[in-house]
């Protein structure tokens, strides 16, 4: 459902990370108010409609009418010691806890608050026989990956008088930022292309859907509060690998080792070698078409755009 009101306000956290750059990019060309909430310094505001701020005091709004929480740092950078656990327990949980708080303390009620998170909340499948499909109902598991989610979730949904949305995100495909240009460089150079034995799920979903999904949210009325954001695609990281091999006239040499990757990555390498396959059956009930349902159509898209 396309959101065609004029010069509403929405505040966004993490605005100036992958997600956030292209969303406040798309809300302002749709005559939107953004403010840009960013722990970055020096942030210029290019647009008229369009306000950095480093702190939610700065907001000094009456009226908030969407807020859309992104903030989280980035779970691929280092490995998971106790410490770096912390780090991204707090970038999202007690992000998360200061936004409802503000919102609380100031009498705002925006129409809807979207917080993320991601599919990492289903964990994986130790058998490596991955015959469930997850939709929004499956269970979560007792480590760390889904653990960090579940607190991250639950943190948003506990203020109960506020119309909070969670997005379970999957891995976020687009050309200006993200993990997509790691995942292609082994590909280009002809080095490495599957990971593994390579039927590990990879649940993903195209830059253009996310913003879609994003925009559908705030205009679609419904008592559903949580969302898998990926496509509806059935992919192994073989598949993908091969479609991208055939995208960029490739053919890969070796395989990766799953040891090499556990002796890089440790823990975090159930990020790469395990996973669960997804479905959005929430968002699908709701019509929603997904604009590159399959692998194919985003790389084509992904490879050939300037986006």
């Amino acid at each position: 459902m396309r959101v065609t009101m004029f010069h509403e306000t929405v505040l966004i956290t993490g605005a100036s990370g992958f997600i956030g750059q292209s969303l406040v990019d798309d809300l302002l060309a749709h005559d939107f108010q953004v403010l840009a909430f960013s722990r970055k310094k020096d942030r210029i505001a290019h647009h008229p409609h369009l306000r950095w701020i480093q702190s939610l005091e700065e907001i000094q709004q009456v009226k908030l009418d969407y807020v859309i929480n992104l903030a989280g740092e980035s779970i691929g950078q280092g490995r998971l010691s106790q410490q770096r656990k912390q780090q991204l327990i707090a970038s999202r949980v007690h992000t998360t806890r200061m936004l409802y708080q503000y919102l609380q303390k100031n009498h705002l009620k925006p129409k809807c608050i979207i917080s993320g998170s991601a599919v990492g909340y289903y964990g994986i499948d130790p058998t490596e026989q991955w015959q469930h499909r997850c939709d929004e109902q499956s269970a979560p598991q007792a480590i760390f990956m889904s653990e960090l989610c579940q607190q991250w979730e639950q943190e948003a949904l506990s203020y109960s008088d506020q119309n909070t949305k969670i997005m379970r995100l999957g891995v976020v495909l687009g050309r200006q930022g993200g993990i997509l240009q790691q995942m292609l460089l082994p590909i280009k150079l002809n080095l490495a292309g599957r990971i593994g034995h390579g039927r590990q799920p990879m649940s993903w979903v195209h830059i253009d859907d996310v913003i879609s999904v994003i925009k559908h949210l705030m205009g679609h009325q419904s008592s559903q509060q949580i969302y898998n954001v990926v496509a509806p695609d059935h992919l192994s990281q073989q598949q993908f690998t091969q479609f991208a091999a055939k995208c960029l006239k490739r053919k890969p040499l070796f395989a990766v080792p799953a040891w090499v990757i556990q002796f890089l990555m440790g823990e975090q390498s159930q990020l790469v070698l395990n996973g669960q396959y997804v479905h959005p059956q929430a968002l699908l009930d709701e019509g929603y078409v997904f604009q590159y349902p399959d692998i194919q159509s985003a790389l084509q898209q992904l490879l050939q755009s300037k986006r």
